[in-house]
């Protein structure tokens, strides 16, 4: 019986040796850290899309400005040499590592006509220079450009859109996750 007894003895001296030990030496567990909240982004315009002039045939066609400023032509859309043509810029303030989606509120914008008329702009995941997903980087107080161009559907000088000055509201949606 006394065996036994020093046996238990020992096991709560050593398991009050292993419980101070623990304490003693406290470890520390990390995991990702969460993001400040509220999560901050500002958007601004700092320039507008620009087709410049062009001149229609008796067909149709399209004008697209990609978001390198290169303007390409389909059908019987001809550039008037010298005009101006830009894509859209947008400027981006975040925090770094802020996940940002990019989402045209509609697939097909309508502009009209100074003169009547109507024309549509389309704006494709391939028209931003970020792609339609990107994640911000670098200081939240120096912009993250994001350039963005389109597809403009151009009818006949013989259509319901006479020459004149087009003009619309485009929507663009920068979503952070």
């Amino acid at each position: 019986m006394i065996k036994l007894f020093n046996y238990i003895k020992s096991s709560f001296r050593i398991s009050g040796i292993i419980v101070l030990f623990i304490f003693a030496f406290p470890t520390t567990i990390s995991a990702q850290e969460n993001p400040p909240v509220p999560i901050d982004v500002q958007v601004r315009t700092a320039r507008f899309l620009d087709f410049g002039a062009f001149v229609t045939g008796n067909g149709t066609g399209t004008l697209h400005v990609s978001y390198d400023s290169t303007p390409t032509t389909t059908g019987d859309v001809i550039i008037v040499d010298g005009q101006r043509i830009t894509s859209a810029l947008f400027d981006v303030f975040a925090l770094p590592g802020t996940i940002i989606n990019i989402l045209p509120a509609s697939n097909n914008f309508e502009l009209t006509g100074s003169n009547g008329g109507t024309m549509y702009l389309n704006i494709a995941d391939s028209d931003f220079s970020t792609g339609p997903t990107f994640v911000t980087q670098g200081s939240p107080t120096i912009p993250h450009e994001v350039y963005v161009g389109g597809t403009l559907n151009v009818s006949s000088v013989d259509s319901a859109n006479p020459p004149g000055n087009y003009s619309g509201t485009i929507i663009i949606n920068f979503i952070q996750e």
